[in-house]
C-alpha cells in the first residue's frame, strides 16, 4: 500500500473531520491530495503530530484524525501512553509504517527490528486498534473508527515511493487557516 492512495482513501472518508498530518511526506501528500482549511500541516515537528492530534481532540466535541509516521512516534513513544490516559474518544491515530526514518536518512526503524506498535498501543491502555496491509483492510477499519468510539490507533504498513513536490505551506498561515475553521477569532 502506498501513503498516497492510503492518504486519498483517508480524505475521502474524513468529510470536514480535522487531520493533522506528520511532517514532511505526509504533509505534503495530505496537500495534494486534497488541501482544505481543516488539514493542520506540522512541518518541523517530528515526534509531536499525535501529542498535537491528542491536544485538539481533549479541547473539541469533534473527531479529530492524526496522520503519523512511525519513526515520529517512536521519537515520543509517551504520546501513545497519553493517549491510553486521557482515552479521548473522539481521536482517530493512523500510523503510516514505512519500518524507517525517511526524513533523517532512510534508516531502519525499530518498526523493521521487531517492535510491534499496535501491541505498544495496546499496552497503553489503547482499546481499538488494527494493523492493516491493504488499501480494502484500511477502508475497513478507518469508517469503523469513524462510527465506533476510540481513541483508536491503526498502524497503516506502507511501501515508499518517491517522494512529492514540497507543499507551499507557511506555518504561520496553517495556524491562522485552521483556527479559522474552528469559528476561533483569527
Amino acid at each position: 500500500m502506498h501513503r498516497f492512495e492510503a492518504t486519498q482513501l483517508i480524505l475521502r472518508h474524513a468529510e470536514n473531520r480535522p487531520i493533522v498530518s506528520n511532517l514532511g511526506p505526509t504533509t505534503d501528500e495530505l496537500w495534494h491530495a486534497g488541501h482544505r482549511d481543516r488539514n493542520f500541516y506540522t512541518y518541523g515537528n517530528m515526534g509531536l503530530c499525535s501529542s498535537i492530534a491528542l491536544g485538539m481532540a481533549l479541547s473539541t466535541e469533534e473527531q479529530v484524525i492524526s496522520l503519523d509516521g512511525d519513526g515520529s512516534l517512536l521519537m515520543n513513544l509517551g504520546t501513545i501512553a497519553s493517549i491510553g490516559r486521557e482515552q479521548p474518544q473522539n481521536l482517530v491515530v493512523v500510523v503510516w509504517d514505512n519500518e524507517e526514518w525517511g526524513q533523517t536518512g532512510h534508516q531502519s526503524s525499530h518498526t523493521a527490528l521487531g517492535t510491534d506498535l499496535e501491541k505498544v498501543a495496546q499496552s497503553c491502555s489503547i482499546p481499538q486498534t488494527a494493523t492493516v496491509n491493504n488499501l480494502e483492510d484500511l477502508e475497513g477499519v478507518f469508517r469503523q473508527a469513524l462510527e465506533t468510539p476510540g481513541p483508536w490507533f491503526i498502524v497503516a504498513k506502507i511501501e515508499e515511493t518517491e517522494y512529492m513536490p514540497v507543499a507551499p505551506i507557511e506555518p504561520e498561515m496553517t495556524l491562522y487557516r485552521f483556527r479559522g475553521s474552528f469559528g476561533v477569532s483569527k
